[in-house]
């Protein structure tokens, strides 16, 4: 995850290519800048530039 915000995390999925796990999608879980997550995209809004994601498990 490179940065947490009040609505969830964002986490880079490539180089110079970031998403966001919205906090929803989080379910409680602990977690803090750093730390590696695996997710899933969910969506691809090719438009407004920005990628939805889910952790994996």
């Amino acid at each position: 995850m490179t940065k947490l915000v009040p609505f969830g995390a964002f986490v880079r999925v490539a180089q110079d290519v970031e998403g966001l796990v919205h906090v929803d999608d989080l379910c409680g879980r602990a977690v803090e800048e750093g730390q590696e997550l695996r997710v899933r995209i969910v969506e691809i809004d090719r438009p407004r530039r920005r990628i939805r994601l889910a952790p994996m498990g």
